[in-house]
């Protein structure tokens, strides 16, 4: 009996530890988050930003606080490694806008299960075990980038800065792995990430419509304004979705209208009405 009693005590201590852990966490982060809204945004990033970053002069003026904040929190608080590549502030903050695009709407200080991003000079070639019934196989894979569940995020610069200067083309390595890492959350990369309660429904109907849809116009020799690599899985199809969302978000409106509604009830921006705006602040 006392055997475990001792093993519900440690249970209840590791428990009260994970919670108290996690309390300290959004504590810290989402207060940093609120002073950095009422904090100037450095020059010097706002002029890197409006040149390497397109997305930033088309962002609408109310979104900006919130953005900056987002990208200051980013930096201060995330471990960036670079390997065989320096990583400096610059490169911090370009990766810090990728992120935090996502999220701007929201006005939260999301990614607080994400500690690190590694970022390397290019893509990678990875050797991958494809498994096809009883056999095994080998095979080189590009990788571009890749987000980890354990809260890590890998990516190449070379593909990240040239996915930020072509944003019209429906790719971007940055959006793509920052929307599997919104993604995973709630702990599970499965398509569906954390959701108020009464999206739910209407996310998994729509997500599960479209996901169908999209593989059956590829199946018939079709074409669609969302990525063949979209219908690899449902974690896949939201990521790609991101992509088209924010990078293609008039087309994407036009020939996908309920997907295009539902991602702007989930990242609670309206990005086919960015252009034209004015954004000065």
């Amino acid at each position: 009996m006392e055997f475990y009693i001792v093993l519900f005590m440690l249970f209840t201590f590791i428990l009260a530890l994970y919670l108290f852990y996690h309390l300290y966490l959004y504590l810290v982060t989402d207060g940093r988050y609120h002073l950095y809204k009422y904090r100037p945004f450095p020059q010097r990033y706002r002029d890197y930003l409006e040149r390497w970053f397109p997305f930033y002069n088309l962002l609408p003026r109310e979104l900006k606080r919130n953005f900056h904040a987002c990208v200051l929190t980013f930096m201060e608080e995330k471990e960036f490694i670079g390997v065989g590549i320096e990583v400096d502030d610059y490169k911090k903050l370009l990766i810090a806008a990728n992120a935090c695009l996502l999220t701007a709407g929201r006005d939260r200080c999301e990614y607080k299960h994400v500690h690190t991003i590694i970022l390397y000079p290019e893509a990678v070639v990875k050797r991958e075990q494809i498994v096809t019934g009883y056999v095994v196989s080998e095979e080189n894979r590009v990788l571009l980038g890749e987000a980890w569940q354990g809260g890590a995020v890998v990516l190449s610069w070379r593909d990240l800065i040239l996915g930020d200067l072509n944003p019209r083309d429906g790719r971007n390595v940055g959006f793509h792995e920052f929307a599997h890492q919104l993604d995973m959350e709630d702990g599970f990369p499965d398509g569906t990430p954390e959701l108020p309660w009464r999206l739910y429904p209407l996310w998994s109907q729509v997500m599960e419509r479209e996901y169908k849809k999209i593989e059956r116009l590829y199946r018939e020799g079709k074409r669609s304004v969302l990525d063949r690599y979209g219908i690899t899985s449902p974690a896949e199809f939201f990521a790609v979705a991101t992509e088209a969302f924010f990078e293609k978000p008039r087309r994407l409106k036009e020939e996908e209208p309920e997907l295009y509604t539902l991602l702007e009830l989930y990242y609670r921006v309206d990005p086919a009405q960015w252009e034209g705006e004015t954004t000065s602040s």
